[in-house]
């Protein structure tokens, strides 16, 4: 063979190599992409940020997953392919940076998450005083939490970091819910005292005692104050009554009429749809996922393919798009029944 014909081989045997390689890597995306799907499908309640740099055998997996059970679940799954050796540089959150602060609870009226570490970034969800919520990391001065909910967003307002024993015991203290739309703290029993803070309806804090018509109650952060009793109830008596009946549910409906729309917001402060429907039924007892494509997936399916007869008050209404061969079912929208065609949002 002569010169130019050795040079011709070794392209082509080049060439193959490199098919092989670009082959691989497909491979290895493709296996990244069905370990999401299967693990983690829902980007807004499980991390899963996860990719791989393929050196012939040897397969380097970088990024972060929700926690030690995906992590293992996620090798697991790459190894029984029997295709890779695994290098394995993936970290479980909660970030070990954080040490025992693990957990945290909201120490403001309405703290706002954001789906990225800027104040100028779009409001995710809010989450109300008095949530608690675990804490997966720290950057820059933003923590990245998971609400009880489960959605994952940035803040950066004033939440109250706790380690286990701590959250433990702020969890079994009596607890105050405020029930009226929008009210006040104050540093004495009295409405010409000096403001704490604002408070909405849903928030809560710790019952330290009563005074007259107030209840003294404690922060988070371990701040004192007094609500006056007509916009709060103790916990464990307002938990006995709340039922989500179609009465109970349009009723405190219909008290945030006027309050403007907000996207993110899930608040008296301001809400959006999924967010208006998720306070109402949180207020009389039900915790809802956030966003309108989650809240379908919950409850009983009511027929309305040729009247709407069925659909009771206090039922979720939604709005969208049915499923086709080319796409997925998209929801946009959802309202509360009023009964018939009639519906709140």
């Amino acid at each position: 063979m002569n010169r130019s014909g050795s040079l011709l081989v070794l392209l082509w045997l080049a060439l193959l190599a490199g098919c092989s390689t670009t082959n691989r890597e497909s491979m290895v995306a493709d296996l990244l992409e069905q370990a999401r799907e299967k693990f983690a499908p829902d980007r807004r309640t499980v991390v899963f940020d996860v990719e791989g740099r393929l050196r012939g055998r040897f397969l380097t997996l970088k990024g972060e997953v929700h926690d030690a059970q995906l992590k293992e679940q996620l090798l697991r799954f790459i190894k029984q392919t029997g295709e890779f050796e695994i290098v394995d540089s993936v970290v479980a959150l909660p970030d070990s940076a954080l040490g025992e602060k693990t957990f945290a609870v909201v120490s403001l009226s309405v703290a706002n998450l954001r789906n990225k570490r800027s104040h100028a970034a779009e409001m995710g969800t809010q989450a109300l005083l008095g949530t608690p919520l675990k804490v997966l990391k720290k950057r820059r001065g933003w923590y990245y939490v998971q609400t009880p909910d489960e959605y994952l967003s940035w803040t950066t307002d004033m939440i109250q970091l706790m380690d286990r024993e701590e959250y433990r015991e702020w969890v079994g203290r009596p607890k105050v819910i405020v029930i009226a739309a929008f009210g006040f703290t104050y540093e004495s029993g009295s409405r010409n005292a000096q403001v704490v803070s604002d408070v909405v309806a849903g928030g809560m804090l710790t019952l330290v005692g009563e005074a007259g018509r107030f209840y003294q109650v404690e922060y988070p952060d371990g701040r004192r104050a007094y609500l006056a009793k007509e916009e709060g109830e103790p916990f464990s008596a307002w938990l006995a009554r709340a039922e989500d009946t179609p009465e109970s549910i349009v009723s405190t409906a219909k008290k945030f009429m006027g309050v403007p729309y907000l996207w993110g917001g899930t608040s008296a402060k301001g809400m959006d749809c999924s967010g208006y429907t998720k306070t109402v039924y949180f207020l009389n007892g039900v915790l809802l996922p956030r966003d309108a494509s989650q809240q379908i997936r919950v409850g009983e399916l009511v027929e309305t393919e040729e009247e709407m007869s069925q659909v009771k008050p206090g039922d979720l209404v939604f709005f969208g798009s049915p499923a086709t061969e080319k796409r997925k079912e998209r929801v946009w929208h959802v309202g509360i029944s009023l009964g018939g065609t009639r519906f709140i949002h």
